[in-house]
């Protein structure tokens, strides 16, 4: 694609998760004519709240990882499957990893948050994440090996007792049908500790009823190949737990995707605090969407249907200051919250119900069916769903 063609500089978007496509799609809906470019390294845009139902089967790839190119062409982007290793912000042009120059109008930096793997010594080597579809084929590698071996006597162990966590530990225990016990670690003093009450308790049932193991106000302190040792923050330096484990997941921390304009400017949080506009006062024409900002007059806390708000925000001021009209403050609505329970079951406080069950299951599934990237994606996949229902 000649990029020296286009009739005008393009808004650019970098990063293509929620925050970043609702941007694009957002954009796309109010559009001038401008051309929109969206530039991320991955070939697939990842829907996460479904990776639990892909790891367990009961969604396919094509409905939770559908091809950015396959939706630039329905929806009418552009997009470029790099990475950004320069922003020039006086310049207005940013360089990917083919030594490609884009110029911009304006900028949206929604590059997201990876998985930390930094924190304790030997995470590299020996756990697995759970971000993007490698991740999932791993697990399910490791899901088929106990499940088939008499070998896999010893525990999953899972840090980090947040959604991730918890949504993990019941859908692995369903997967490995409690041939081995899930143990799940954190240092808060509950699981779910920033959830709503009600899916908190619906979770902690769930546990109640399957081999899992909590262990609460501990943390990570070693990991080698064979064992992990993990230690009670209340008790003394000298006391702590050994365990052979099956498999490690770590779900415990998150730091910032690389890129020049967003390592300047992050905070000993290591996030970008932006006015209320999602910008930051120096550049104007940049704005930042996402798990990497913050907001001090505006607290919001960090989860796709923030970002997807945040993204539609973005577009509407994208387009007042093309028109030189007034920005829009960002106010977060909370929609609610939906958690998978293990397999065929959910817990949904939100969205005028509170329900759990194998009936919040589908109500979740058909409500992510309505939030799909693409008219034909959400048609297809609840063609899929219907189906199956028969």
């Amino acid at each position: 694609m000649d990029l020296n063609n286009l009739k005008s500089d393009p808004i650019v978007v970098v990063g293509g998760g929620f925050g970043g496509l609702s941007t694009v799609q957002a954009l796309l809906a109010r559009s001038d004519g401008t051309p929109i470019i969206l530039i991320d390294q991955s070939p697939r845009f990842l829907f996460k709240p479904l990776l639990y139902e892909l790891l367990s089967g009961e969604l396919e790839v094509w409905e939770v990882a559908p091809k950015f190119s396959a939706l630039a062409s329905e929806l009418g982007f552009i997009f470029l499957q790099e990475s950004v290793v320069e922003v020039d912000e006086l310049e207005s042009k940013l360089i990917t990893s083919s030594e490609t120059e884009v110029k911009y109008s304006q900028l949206v930096i929604s590059t997201g948050v990876k998985t930390d793997y930094s924190l304790v010594g030997g995470l590299n080597e020996y756990s697995y994440g759970f971000s993007n579809l490698n991740d999932v084929l791993s697990i399910k590698e490791l899901i088929t090996s106990i499940n088939n071996s008499s070998n896999y006597t010893n525990p999953l162990v899972i840090a980090g007792a947040g959604p991730t966590g918890v949504e993990l530990a019941c859908k692995l225990s369903d997967l490995v049908k409690n041939r081995v016990a899930i143990c799940l670690v954190d240092k808060g003093n509950r699981i779910l500790s920033k959830s709503k009450s009600f899916n908190r308790e619906k979770a902690i049932d769930a546990i109640a009823e399957r081999n899992i193991k909590i262990y609460l106000r501990h943390y990570i302190e070693s990991i080698d190949e064979n064992t992990i040792e993990f230690r009670n923050i209340e008790t003394e330096s000298n006391n702590s737990l050994k365990i052979n484990y099956s498999g490690f997941l770590w779900t415990a921390g998150l730091r910032p995707s690389r890129l020049n304009i967003v390592d300047s400017f992050l905070d000993e949080n290591k996030k970008i605090k932006v006015n209320q506009f999602l910008q930051i006062n120096e550049y104007q024409n940049i704005f930042f969407v996402g798990d990497i900002v913050f907001c001090e007059n505006y607290p919001f806390p960090s989860s796709a249907q923030v970002a997807m708000q945040q993204g539609y925000l973005t577009a509407q001021n994208i387009i007042s200051l093309r028109k030189g009209n007034k920005l829009k403050s960002f106010q977060f609505k909370d929609l609610g919250e939906m958690l998978s329970l293990g397999i065929g079951n959910a817990s949904i406080t939100g969205y005028g119900i509170t329900l759990a069950g194998p009936l919040a299951f589908e109500i979740r599934h058909l409500a992510y069916l309505m939030r799909m990237p693409s008219f034909s994606l959400s048609l297809k996949s609840a063609g899929s769903w219907l189906f199956s229902k028969k």
